[in-house]
């Protein structure tokens, strides 16, 4: 336990550490929505052997903090849903033979983006940003065994991340982004035991945007 403490703590060091410096080239933070898919794999021995990696799916949305000024901040949100099948109720008599359960998680998230690198459309670049970020995020739970009542839970989480974004055409880019989150949600149900759901692990996505949007705070101009 103590070990994830520390790495989870380095690592939001190390973000820290990014997050203190101006971005590395010049260019402006432009608003973008896309839909991303990704692979998720849970850093808990124990959430790992019940349930295993899956995929998550979801729309991400960012937009400038301060368009055209220095440092080039913003904040991204987004809403995914994952579902996987597992252990019901994290019931150590389970076996391959008993039923299992389908486990559902929609995390919603918002974080504080830094580009480190910004490039405009028109300065002919591949790169459209490199960046890292910190941010929090809450995440319902909802586990269900046929025939049997539907455990749920939430809570708040964090996540640190860093990602990179390409120019493919001169208003879509595609992008990579690997991320740390940790959440722990509680499940309650009428007639099992309460249990917590360790979700601290890795999620890498792909996301496809449409970078053409104006800015928010512009919009009205």
């Amino acid at each position: 336990m103590r070990s994830q403490y520390f790495r989870f703590s380095m690592l939001l060091g190390f973000v820290y550490a990014f997050l203190s410096f101006s971005q590395i080239a010049s260019g402006s933070f432009r608003d973008s929505v896309g839909l991303y898919g990704g692979l998720y794999g849970p850093s808990e021995e124990s959430t790992d052997s019940i349930y295993g990696s899956g995929l998550l799916f979801g729309v991400q949305y960012k937009f400038a903090i301060h368009p055209n000024s220095a440092p080039d901040l913003g904040l991204a949100a987004s809403i995914g849903v994952l579902q996987k099948k597992g252990n019901p109720y994290n019931d150590n008599t389970f076996t391959a033979a008993d039923s299992v359960s389908r486990l559902t998680l929609v995390p919603v998230e918002i974080s504080y983006v830094l580009n480190l690198i910004s490039n405009r459309p028109d300065t002919g670049r591949r790169i459209r940003s490199l960046y890292a970020g910190i941010g929090a995020n809450y995440v319902w739970a909802r586990e269900r065994l046929l025939e049997s009542p539907l455990a749920k839970g939430g809570t708040f989480g964090g996540q640190i991340l860093a990602g990179v974004d390409f120019f493919v055409s001169k208003h879509f880019t595609l992008g990579l982004e690997i991320k740390y989150l940790r959440n722990r949600p509680l499940m309650k149900s009428d007639e099992a035991s309460d249990y917590r759901v360790r979700l601290d692990g890795t999620q890498v996505q792909v996301m496809f945007a449409w970078a053409g949007i104006k800015p928010l705070s512009m919009a009205g101009k």
